[in-house]
């Protein structure tokens, strides 16, 4: 038996309460403790939106992710990339957006908790849109078995999802091996790609240099509503002619 209407508002107004304490907290201690309660009061944000989403009728976008899905760097929740993406959709139609990203999740979090969560959400209706945004944090790790893991990932996103680029500029490296088997199985799977970035492009004013800035967030929205609207600027020759690969967009200084 669902819950009543008022509940899930009781749950979102209290989550939104606590995530209030914790930015000001957050805003008044330093270092490492600072952040951690940054992030936490995003996740109790997020929480609460989540909760006011479920209950709304509209297209519905999942997003799939770790820290900057959640908007970690961005001086709110609706400056991030994923609130200014679902401001443009909104323009267009009544859409809600779930955020299941965490932050400091890895592609193991993504396989062991979002992806089931995804499942448990759309079980009754198919979600029109998911994201996953993952690889960054492993990449930071030197995960193990990284590229074994996020082909698990990729094949198991709905056809027409859109998975964003790891690479952080540059030539080669770990990055750019992994941005070559997203794209290997992006045309397999059928999936859009969000040509990103790089988040070194525009970091955000911490000591960790990987999150994004205000700017930054703004561009990775850019990239990713192309990778959402298509038709695709360029077809590689080694993909599925209906494949939208996404340009990228041109860092700024």
């Amino acid at each position: 038996m669902s819950s009543p209407p008022q509940v899930p508002r009781m749950r979102a107004a209290a989550r939104r309460v606590k995530a209030g304490g914790e930015r000001f907290l957050g805003g008044v201690l330093a270092g490492a403790s600072a952040r951690r309660l940054r992030e936490r009061a995003f996740a109790d944000d997020w929480a609460a939106a989540n909760l006011d989403a479920r209950q709304a009728t509209g297209p519905l976008w999942v997003v799939l992710g770790d820290s900057v899905s959640q908007g970690i760097g961005a001086t709110t929740r609706e400056v991030g990339y994923v609130g200014v993406v679902h401001e443009m959709l909104r323009r267009r139609d009544a859409w809600r957006v779930v955020n299941l990203s965490r932050a400091g999740a890895g592609v193991a979090d993504v396989l062991a908790r979002q992806l089931p969560e995804l499942a448990a959400l759309t079980a009754q209706e198919p979600a029109a849109l998911v994201s996953c945004i993952i690889g960054a944090e492993d990449l930071a790790r030197h995960t193990p078995g990284l590229d074994t893991a996020l082909r698990q990932v990729m094949a198991a996103l709905p056809t027409g999802s859109v998975i964003g680029t790891v690479s952080r500029g540059g030539h080669g490296g770990p990055a750019a091996a992994l941005d070559a088997v997203i794209r290997e199985e992006a045309a397999r799977h059928q999936l859009r790609i969000a040509q990103l970035p790089s988040r070194a492009a525009h970091p955000g004013r911490v000591r960790d240099h990987t999150l994004l800035s205000d700017v930054g967030h703004a561009a990775w929205a850019t990239a990713v509503l192309k990778a959402i609207d298509g038709p695709p600027a360029e077809i590689a020759s080694t993909t599925d002619p209906a494949l939208p690969v996404v340009p990228a967009v041109p860092d700024t200084e």
